[in-house]
């Protein structure tokens, strides 16, 4: 028998994932570890492919003419992966292999998270500014980007589970509908039924001497009787309304397929395999949309919007919820959003999680300080098609109270720049800074806050202080009376890592680097590190942000 196993390579346990897959227990496919594909018991082993996300994996050599051996190391992929297996004369086979995360840090999971928050933010800052334009929807003439794509993905296979669950539960309706039946077969017609009868269609006189209708028939009887009948529908508005969504994002998918083949074109061999591979995928998304179409509560469903109303099946029952909440998830995904933040895969991670900090900032700043004076002018740009652009880059967004929220802004040695500030050694460029300013100038008294975003855990944070010491040191100003002064009131790292300790006691006795996320070491010091992680809570942000201030302005 053909078969194709994944094996532990340092356990020694294998699994058969096709065909026929075999259920991997939890934990048993982790990321960052090695694993093999064995393809056994097939003649011709030796020119199989096998694939990973479309990307093929080097075969090893074997002494077997009729095994074929991969080697495969998740890295970065926890969550759903796919896979592709290639045998010659039978076609392509796919399965998927989910991997299971490192707790400690963020996931592939916490990657759509990311993506989803700074859509969310996008919209958000339209709403708190007044920065008023309308967001374009569909696929348009413009690619979208990786992360975008990634994130439809991931939300197309829990939108599977969601409405298969609804398809083996629906909810049903009594429909009363009524019944043209011969006199004859109408044998539990009810006096009201036999009465409304009458008003239309041909009457029958009875016949015979002896009459067995009631008198107030008069003898005669409709030739056919009017019945109503309850039968359980599955027409539902709610029904109606999904069909339509799936179909729409089906369409949604096809079109940007035939958007990235056009990309598939370009001469940047990067460009041109990237292309070709979401090309492929999109299509293979909008076939499982098209199968979920399919399934009996929405095949033969009228024609609707594309659109959900929160209605009590919404609300209320767990599956149909749950796809209301995915219905939100997939409108921002199709969003004509764009920028250099989003054409980047999974493994930048780590400047995705830069953008994220300061848009997840800003957001709060806008909340805490008030919108009167939230200006993202120069954070979005209106494209001619609809879209808007996020220019991530070299960008300072002022949020009322005379505060402003740079990113990745750059310092040059200060002699050089018109108002004294800079840095007195090499050019600098800090992820983020928050500076307060009054009548054009710095107060002596509030001056910056660096916030450097670190997309690490553990001992990798320790190796990481060196940059805010060194944004702590050597960003000046001239002082009145001369020589140089330093501008920074605090400098703090921005982490996704929730460490454990006990903040009732003093920061001495918290091993590093925990001890640099204890708020009197924080609060002692200006300097430290400050959990940001994906999912907190609006409340959550304002307080992080709250904090960080009065820390530094102590």
């Amino acid at each position: 028998m053909v078969e194709l196993l994944i094996r532990n390579e340092e356990s020694g346990h294998a699994w058969r994932v096709w065909p026929d897959a075999e259920l991997i227990p939890s934990g048993k496919v982790q990321e960052r570890g090695s694993y093999l594909f064995e393809l056994n018991q097939f003649d011709e082993a030796s020119v199989a492919d096998l694939l990973i996300d479309d990307v093929p994996l080097e075969a090893l050599r074997v002494t077997k003419p009729e095994t074929a051996l991969w080697r495969w190391s998740p890295g970065f992929h926890a969550g759903t992966v796919e896979a592709e297996l290639r045998l010659p004369g039978a076609g392509k086979r796919y399965f998927e292999i989910v991997t299971d995360p490192d707790l400690r840090k963020l996931t592939r999971s916490d990657f759509d998270g990311m993506v989803k928050e700074i859509l969310q933010d996008t919209f958000a800052l339209f709403a708190l500014s007044g920065f008023r334009i309308g967001v374009g929807r569909g696929a348009g003439g413009r690619p979208p980007p990786i992360a975008r794509l990634e994130f439809l993905r991931s939300r197309v296979h829990e939108l599977e589970e969601a409405t298969w669950d609804v398809a083996r539960n629906p909810r049903r309706m009594l429909r009363a509908e009524e019944a043209m039946v011969p006199y004859h077969r109408a044998v539990r017609a009810t006096g009201p039924e036999i009465l409304r009868s009458f008003q239309s269609g041909r009457v029958r006189p009875e016949s015979g001497s002896s009459g067995r209708l009631p008198a107030a028939l008069r003898g005669v009887l409709p030739k056919k009787i009017r019945l109503r009948r309850r039968r359980s529908s599955l027409d539902l508005p709610e029904h109606r309304q999904m069909a339509a969504c799936l179909r729409s994002w089906q369409a949604w998918l096809n079109a940007t397929a035939s958007l990235l083949d056009r990309t598939a074109g370009s001469d940047d061999p990067e460009a041109k395999q990237a292309g070709i591979a979401w090309a492929d995928r999109c299509r293979r998304l909008a076939r499982r949309l098209g199968q979920l179409s399919d399934l009996a509560p929405f095949a033969e469903a009228p024609d609707a919007e594309p659109r959900l109303l929160l209605s009590s099946v919404f609300r209320n029952v767990p599956p149909y919820r749950r796809f209301y909440q995915l219905w939100q998830d997939m409108n921002v995904g199709i969003a004509a959003v764009f920028g250099a933040f989003l054409e980047m895969p999974l493994a930048r991670t780590f400047e995705l999680y830069e953008l994220w900090c300061f848009l997840r900032l800003l957001r709060a700043a806008a909340e805490v300080y008030g919108g009167d004076g939230l200006d993202v002018s120069n954070l979005f740009v209106r494209e001619a098609g609809g879209g808007v652009t996020v220019a991530a880059g070299a960008v300072t967004v002022p949020v009322g109270s005379g505060w402003k929220l740079c990113f990745q802004r750059t310092y040059r040695e200060f002699w050089l720049e018109a108002g004294g500030r800079g840095s007195f050694s090499r050019i600098m460029k800090p992820d983020l800074v928050m500076r307060r300013e009054l009548e054009g100038q710095l107060e002596s008294s509030e001056r910056l806050i660096v916030l450097d975003a670190k997309y690490r855990i553990e001992d990798g944070l320790t190796e990481a202080l060196n940059s805010i010491h060194t944004y702590r040191d050597a960003l000046v100003h001239e002082a009145e009376v001369g020589g140089v002064e330093g501008s920074v009131t605090a400098a703090y790292l921005l982490a996704p890592h929730v460490p454990e300790m006990d903040t009732s006691s003093g920061y001495q006795g918290v091993a590093m680097p925990a001890r640099l996320f204890h708020p009197e070491y924080r609060r002692r010091f200006r300097f430290g590190i400050v959990s940001l992680r994906p999912g907190m809570q609006a409340a959550e942000l304002r307080d992080v942000l709250k904090t960080i201030v009065a820390d530094a302005m102590a």
